[in-house]
């Protein structure tokens, strides 16, 4: 149960966006910063998490001290925040199924042959983690009424912004001209420096820029994290769908 729940945490932090093979893509070039009034809204425009979309199959390799792996997974999102993840070995066998919304945590262990149950408070209590910060696994930018926006200091291109959600202070570095971070840092309430996302290989698809390739770094675990598409459908109109596994045996996170 507890390789199970490490994939769970791995997911919610680590997953992202990558190599895209579908839809319009443009190669990255230089556009307009525009004026300081519209720069947090022309940010906000580029988040992918705007809008409902399915990642078909992402490939993740995981090197650390405490785990060296290599996985699949396919990745459903819809505009209601709620997450369908679908977890594979190299073999293509699916270890496990994971559903998120903003209530509830539900996983399939179908190597356990476990239905794992949890809520949000879970992760808070056991990772330090909210599940406000999931957009970062897409390269998105989280706003909040606490964000720190220097809009005047955009300088040779780039914005530093502070956003705080939950407690949690996440620092981005934001690429003035195409509206996405290059980099975001976040810090526990101690500043403590625990995981760093680093976005790269920017392309356009579908009028969204889209890092082709994400890094991050679990500090604290000295786990190396990277992450890279085959395929995404943005926007997506399907249905998000989670059957529980049959006489599975069922065990609540506490």
């Amino acid at each position: 149960m507890q390789k199970i729940t490490l994939i769970i945490v791995l997911l919610i932090l680590f997953s992202g966006c990558s190599v895209i093979k579908t839809g319009r893509e443009e190669k990255q070039k230089a556009s307009k910063v525009p004026g300081s009034e519209r720069l947090i809204e022309f940010i906000r425009e580029q988040n992918i998490t705007e809008e409902s979309f399915i990642i078909q199959r992402a490939n993740i390799e995981i090197a650390g001290n405490e785990v060296n792996n290599k996985m699949i997974a396919s990745v459903k999102f819809s505009k209601a925040e709620e997450f369908l993840i679908s977890v594979r070995g190299k073999t293509g066998i699916e270890a496990a199924r994971i559903f998120i919304s903003p209530d509830t945590i539900l996983i399939n262990d179908r190597i356990n042959r476990q239905q794992l149950i949890a809520s949000p408070d879970y992760l808070k209590s056991k990772y330090g983690l909210s599940q406000e910060i999931l957009p970062l696994l897409f390269g998105d930018f989280i706003d909040s009424r606490q964000t720190n926006k220097n809009l005047d200091e955009c300088i040779d291109g780039m914005l530093y912004i502070d956003s705080f959600v939950e407690g949690i202070k996440i620092r981005y570095l934001i690429d003035c001209k195409i509206g996405k971070a290059l980099a975001a840092i976040v810090e526990s309430s101690l500043n403590d420096r625990g995981i760093e996302f680093h976005y790269k290989k920017f392309f356009k698809y579908n009028g969204k820029w889209i890092p082709g390739e994400i890094e991050v770094k679990n500090l604290l675990k000295e786990t190396n994290i990277i992450i890279s598409l085959d395929k995404i459908t943005v926007p997506w109109e399907g249905i998000i769908e989670f059957i529980p596994g049959r006489k599975y045996e069922i065990i609540e996170l506490l």
